[in-house]
């Protein structure tokens, strides 16, 4: 999946903080957005998975503005796009199973539910999560609950994956596996958008680094 992020602009409570931003990665690449606390990586993740969309400026998926979907190509959008939030995102009060039904039963409801939960299983075993499949998500430790958030996002094997500040609630045993697999991920072709400022993350991910401040600038690794 290719993406472009063409002619940004976006303000927030009057303060704009993007300004004909531009920026694109192709698929097998990773972007990495770095800077400071408050320069807007948080804002740019929240664009960058159609959370929000722009003041200005589009956000185009193969040459396809989002804004020009047609009902089938957004859903088609949606389902390859995987999104890992800095919080997990998974809701409270249903099961770590539920969770990881959602995204399933909103892409693929022609699909049986044991299929589903046989996919699931699967990609439990991969996090050491199967045993915690029938707990509420608010019982997982946070390194648990980020597993959980990036098994999700992967459960339908996007083409591409958005991720506010990886690795930041990984526990420290898990987070080489996690490296590994983004780049096992990249060398599959699937496009990595990670907004972080970590040491490892840019150096053994990053094809492309957009550092922002109060002037944005562009450079490529």
């Amino acid at each position: 999946m290719n993406i472009e992020f063409k002619g940004i602009t976006h303000a927030v409570k009057n303060r704009e903080v993007f300004c004909d931003l531009n920026a694109q990665v192709s698929s097998g690449q990773c972007l990495v957005i770095s800077g400071r606390s408050g320069c807007g990586k948080t804002l740019f993740f929240s664009i960058a998975s159609d959370i929000i969309r722009p003041d200005k400026g589009q956000m185009l998926i193969d040459s396809v503005a989002v804004n020009d979907m047609n009902a089938q190509k957004y859903s088609e959008f949606r389902r390859n796009l995987g999104v890992v939030f800095q919080l997990s995102g998974l809701i409270s009060n249903l099961t770590l199973e539920e969770n990881l039904m959602l995204p399933l039963n909103r892409h693929y409801k022609d699909v049986s539910k044991p299929e589903k939960q046989e996919r699931i299983r699967s990609i439990a075993r991969e996090f050491a999560l199967e045993h915690y499949l029938a707990q509420r998500t608010e019982q997982l430790s946070s390194g648990q609950a980020s597993l959980a958030g990036l098994a999700r996002a992967l459960l339908l094997k996007p083409k591409a994956v958005v991720w506010d500040a990886p690795m930041a609630e990984i526990d420290e045993q898990w987070s080489q596996y996690v490296l590994d697999l983004l780049l096992c991920l990249k060398q599959q072709g699937t496009t990595l958008i990670l907004c972080s400022n970590r040491k490892e993350v840019i150096e053994k991910l990053a094809d492309t680094q957009l550092e922002l401040n109060s002037k944005v600038c562009f450079s490529e690794h």
